[in-house]
This record gives structure tokens, C-alpha cells and sequence, in this order.
């Protein structure tokens, strides 16, 4: 009971704690907002952690984490959620929630980033893992026959080695990719597309590596004062950290920080510094110095760098703030025919600013930098190789491939009844379904053979059939996929096991590329990762189940 009165009381504590947290956020939200910064995340974070603690007042809660944030994707998630608990009216809200939340991660850079560099990750790994698996499974199938055929002709055994040495300097993966190269002679003609498929991902496989690379070195000051300025979050850390900035993204950033802080001057020098570095071609300078001038009072200087920055390229910024020039001139008419080419070319933008302006309406719409940006400058210190000689290396390994699969090269093959390795030169005759001589004469010559040899073959059928049927019953309880690749289906076998371990890697690495001050990860997407694993562990189960009962494997 004391137990239970102890953590009652450290409950209470923590929603004290945070409620005094929230409302100190609150005096300081509308200043904020004043400046023109559209999100405050620890509020919204604050928030968030009082609706996990009060199922009660969870919505209302969460609605003012939203208004604090709206391009803060756990948020809607978490109001998806909540709408959950009041089906069936919730199912619309809990669908309008998710799709928004969704739509925030094209607001919010470091949340897409995340989300890119584990999406990444995830299929790098499930990559490499299906490749193994595959090969492990086809490796005692197929390696009998290319032991046979390279002992029919020792010059496969010399490209093959030299093929499989080579590989080893370009890493694991690509050593991998080669023995299923390998293998693959072997395939059917419709699984051999899985060879051009894995050697094509080997192909682009060091790109996804220097991404990760990238992704994982620790971020520049530099580049999160300039995504917190640019997406509404903070202008602390911009006016500390760029005050000497001379590169354009560097200038423009500190610009608008002192904008927003009201130094107008300062930041009528930072843009024109900005407006140099781009060469006098960023309509985004233009627009943000003539924002200042405005603000400043000097409207006929306004007016003409808002001209010079459509002249350039029409944007819905410029529009929007010469409209509201004219409307403070009276030229009330003027102002709405720009109004409507603002709307025309961003309805969204000038929407969401203009409900946004309502306790400020003589404010100008900022122009800001965008995602391309804040990647030139992530990308900056590192460079991607997008075809490196490991590319290379796997574009040859398919013409070799190719050669040896249409070239008819390799004779050597399974009796497809007794499972026996041999080849036409070793036979001597073609027989019907790719039998051996024996299984032939007991299946379907009978008269060659006395009954008491035909019996016997036929028993050794049938255990050798019953053996691997078996085996594949086994295997239809393992992940799905696995039970295909050994029955010789490869080609579907890999690519549902490759989903599979996809799924998989997104709840083992989601917690891993956590975002935020809270360390919040990307929980939605386990919902998807669990439903897809186990939609295709079934498929896979009863799809095996399926064809054994038709004969079919």
C-alpha cells in the first residue's frame, strides 16, 4: 500500500512539475509568435507528456501542442491515436491526423531526415541479410552442380575463383552478391532476374553507404541554426552561431534571426551580404531585404527588390507582400489582383501565413531556405560516390552473367524425382521432364526394368521426395520467403523475404534515429512494420501449405 501511495504521489509531482512547465512555455508562446516563429517544440513536447499522463484531458492537450507546432509530426500521431478511443466517430479524425502527420515531414527537416536515414538503413540491412540467407539456402543445392561442371571443364573454375578473390576487396555484400551470381546459373529463367536484381542494388549500394556516413557524423552548429531559423523553431542559436557567417546559406539565416529580433538594420546588412554570395540571383535575398526596407519604411525601395525578385522567378512571397504595399497605399484593387497571383502560385503557403497574420496583419511573408539547402550544407563536408569502382565491378559481373546464362555454358542439373547431379555429356541422353536414365526407366520405360529394380528406385523416389517435402513443411514455419528459396521459387522467395527483413529493421533501428529534445522516434511506423511482417508471414505460411497440398512443390 505504501508502494502504491509513493508512486501516486511521484504522479502528482510530475503533472505539477509539468503543468508549471507548460504554462512558464505559455507566457512565452505569443511573444514567439509575434516574431513570426511558428514552432515551439518543448511546449508541444510538455504537452504531449501531460496528455500521457491525463487520458482525460488528452485531446484539448494535444490541440494546444498543435497550435504550438504544426509542423511537429509525433503530435498528430499522437492525436491519431486518442481519436481511437472514440470509434466510430474518431475513424475520420483518427485518418485526417495521420495524414497530416505525415504531411509534416515535408515541414520539418530533421524529422524527414530521420526518417530518410532509417528507411535507409533498413533496406541496406534487409538487403544484405536476404542476400545471405539466399545464398546459404541455394549454396548445398547448387554448388554440386558447379563442382560438377567445373570438373567437366577446369576453365569455369579459374573465372569462378578469380571472380569470387576479386570480390572480396569491394566488401561483404559484394562477396555475397558474386556467389549468388554463381548460383543463379543454375536458376530458371524467370529466377534469374533476381541475380540482375541483387547486382543492380550492389551497383547503388555505396551511395546508400555514404548517405549513412553522412547521416551518421555529428551535424554542423552551423547547419542547426540554420534549419531551426529557416523552419520557425528559434532564433538563439542563429545569432550566437552565424554572426560571421560569409557563405550564403550562413548570411541569409543570420538575416532573418535579426529580422525577427527586430534589428532590422543589421539584417538589411546580413541580406545584402547574402544577396552578393548568390550572385544577385536568389529571389529569396530580394524578398527578405525588401522585407526589412518595408518594415523600415522605405516602400518605393520595397516595391523594387519585390519587382527585381519576380522578374527573376515569380513566387507567391513576392506577390503577397507587394500586394500588401498597395492595399497600405489604398490601391486596394491592385492589391487583390497580386493577392490572387500569390494564391495562385502557392494557395497552401499563403493560406496557412495569412491565418497564421491574423493578430498581425501589416506583416510580410518571409521568403526561407528549403530542404535542398539544409542537405547542400549536411552534404557539404562529404562526398557521395554514386558510382564507385564497386559499381563497376557489379555492371561487368552482369555481362558475365549474362553471357554464361544465354551461352548455355554449364550442362550440369538435378534429376528432378531422385535429386541426383548429372549432365547430358554424362548421361548421354536427353530425357523427358529432366530425369535421370533410372527414374526414366522406372517411371515411365517400365519394360527396361526387371520389378524388383523398379520397386527400389521407386522407394528411393519416393523417401528422397518425402525427405524434401518435408524440409519445406519445416521451413513454412521460418520467415517468409525461406521456405520458397529452398523449393526452388528464388526469385519470389527473396523479394518477400527482403520486405520482410525490411519490416523487421524498422522496429529494431526505429529507436535509433530518435529526433527532438523529447528523443521521440518515428512510433507510427511500427504499427505498419508489425502489420506487414505478419500479412506476409501468413501469405508466405499458407501459400507453402497451399502448393504442397496441390502437388505443386
Amino acid at each position: 500500500m505504501n508502494g502504491k501511495k509513493r508512486l501516486s504521489a511521484a504522479a502528482a509531482a510530475l503533472v505539477c512539475v509539468l503543468a508549471f512547465a507548460a504554462t512558464a512555455f505559455a507566457g512565452s508562446l505569443a511573444g514567439r509568435q509575434a516574431k513570426g516563429l511558428r514552432n515551439y517544440e518543448p511546449y508541444t513536447a510538455v504537452q504531449m507528456k501531460r496528455a500521457g499522463i491525463n487520458p482525460a484531458d488528452a485531446e484539448p492537450l494535444l490541440e494546444k501542442g498543435l497550435a504550438a507546432s504544426p509542423d511537429f509530426p509525433p503530435v498528430y500521431f499522437q492525436l491519431a491515436r486518442e481519436s481511437l478511443r472514440h470509434l466510430p466517430d474518431g475513424f475520420s479524425k483518427w485518418v485526417y491526423y495521420s495524414v497530416e502527420g505525415i504531411r509534416a515531414y515535408g515541414r520539418n527537416w530533421w524529422w524527414s531526415l530521420s526518417l530518410s536515414g532509417l528507411v535507409t538503413a533498413s533496406l541496406a540491412a534487409s538487403f544484405v541479410g536476404s542476400l545471405l540467407l539466399t545464398v546459404l539456402l541455394r549454396l548445398p543445392r547448387e554448388f554440386p552442380l558447379l563442382k560438377h561442371d567445373t570438373e567437366e571443364n577446369p576453365l569455369h573454375l579459374f573465372v569462378w575463383l578469380g571472380m569470387l578473390v576479386i570480390s572480396v576487396f569491394f566488401g561483404a555484400a559484394f562477396f555475397l552478391g558474386t556467389l549468388l551470381m554463381l548460383l543463379g546459373l543454375y536458376f530458371g529463367k524467370r529466377d534469374r532476374l533476381l541475380v540482375y536484381l541483387a547486382l543492380a542494388a550492389l551497383v547503388f549500394l555505396p551511395a546508400a553507404s555514404g548517405w549513412l556516413k553522412a547521416l551518421s557524423s555529428d551535424s554542423s552548429t552551423e547547419l542547426r541554426a540554420v534549419t531551426a531559423v529557416n523552419e520557425a523553431r528559434g532564433d538563439s542559436l542563429a545569432l550566437s552561431a552565424l554572426a560571421n557567417s560569409t557563405d550564403f546559406e550562413g548570411a541569409f539565416s543570420y538575416g532573418l534571426a535579426l529580422k525577427r529580433e527586430g534589428r532590422l538594420n543589421n539584417a538589411v546588412s546580413a541580406f545584402s551580404t547574402a544577396l552578393r554570395n548568390s550572385g544577385g540571383k536568389d529571389t529569396r535575398a530580394y524578398v527578405d531585404l525588401a522585407n526589412c526596407y518595408q518594415l523600415l519604411g522605405n516602400s518605393s525601395s520595397a516595391q523594387q527588390l519585390y519587382e527585381s525578385s519576380i522578374a527573376i522567378r515569380p513566387n507567391a512571397e513576392a506577390f503577397y507582400n507587394l500586394a500588401l504595399l498597395n492595399r497600405k497605399k489604398f490601391n486596394f484593387e491592385k492589391g487583390d489582383e497580386l493577392f490572387k497571383q500569390a494564391l495562385k502560385l502557392a494557395p497552401g503557403k499563403v493560406s496557412a501565413f495569412s491565418s497564421y497574420a491574423e493578430g498581425a496583419p501589416d506583416a510580410p511573408m518571409d521568403s526561407t531556405l528549403g530542404f535542398n539547402d539544409f542537405y547542400r550544407l549536411l552534404l557539404g563536408p562529404h562526398r557521395i560516390a554514386w558510382m564507385a569502382p564497386q559499381s563497376y565491378a557489379a555492371i561487368l559481373w552482369m555481362l558475365v552473367f549474362a553471357f554464361y546464362a544465354r551461352a548455355g555454358k554449364l550442362k550440369a542439373f538435378r534429376c528432378s524425382r531422385c535429386g541426383k547431379v548429372l549432365c547430358y555429356g554424362c548421361e548421354g541422353e536427353t530425357y523427358w521432364g529432366r530425369m535421370c536414365g533410372d527414374c526414366y526407366r522406372s517411371l515411365v520405360k517400365l519394360e527396361a526394368l526387371d520389378p524388383k529394380e523398379r520397386v527400389s528406385r521407386l522407394l528411393k523416389i519416393h523417401g528422397y521426395q518425402l525427405k524434401r517435402g518435408g524440409l519445406i513443411r519445416a521451413l513454412s514455419f521460418a520467415p517468409p520467403g525461406i521456405a520458397y528459396i529452398y523449393a526452388g521459387n528464388v526469385l519470389q522467395g527473396m523479394l518477400m523475404l527482403w520486405v520482410f527483413l525490411f519490416a523487421v529493421g524498422l522496429l529494431v533501428l526505429n529507436p535509433l534515429f530518435t529526433t527532438g529534445l523529447s528523443l521521440m522516434d518515428h512510433g507510427w511506423l511500427d504499427y505498419a512494420a508489425w502489420g506487414t511482417a505478419a500479412i506476409l508471414y501468413l501469405v508466405s505460411f499458407a501459400g507453402i501449405r497451399r502448393r504442397q497440398g496441390k502437388g505443386w512443390l
